[in-house]
């Protein structure tokens, strides 16, 4: 499982990558501005997060969590700059259901730690 989240966040980060280095280079608004370098931001995160989900899932979780959160917090923003090209706008759009599926998987696949309390003996 934790392989599949890898490659869901690596491949989600390197989307979002290149939808927000997309919307810088032809947005006009401040606020496309703005919404397109938090894109990129995000997805450098995402990238990060699939990354590290192999020897870290708690981590992963967190951090692909977070590159989805700041992705859909700024599409408004960044959606009108993209589009125009549909390849992009799906990708933008896939990236995040990437993202999520990654943080989802990773939590499901992470170890469970004992919690502390003692089992109950028989």
């Amino acid at each position: 499982m934790r392989t599949v989240a890898r490659v869901l966040g690596i491949s989600g980060g390197l989307m979002l990558l290149i939808a927000g280095a997309d919307a810088v280079i032809r947005s006009h608004a401040d606020t496309a501005i703005v919404g397109a370098w938090a894109t990129v931001a995000s997805g450098l995160i995402g990238i990060a997060g699939g990354a590290v989900a192999m020897r870290r899932p708690r981590l992963a979780v967190l951090l692909t969590a977070i590159a989805a959160a700041i992705a859909g917090l700024v599409a408004p923003g960044v959606i009108p700059a993209i589009a125009d090209i549909t390849l992009v706008f799906l990708g933008y759009l896939l990236a995040g259901a990437f993202l999520v599926a990654a943080a989802v998987i990773a939590f499901l696949g992470r170890n469970k730690a004992a919690s502390g309390s003692p089992t109950p003996n028989a």
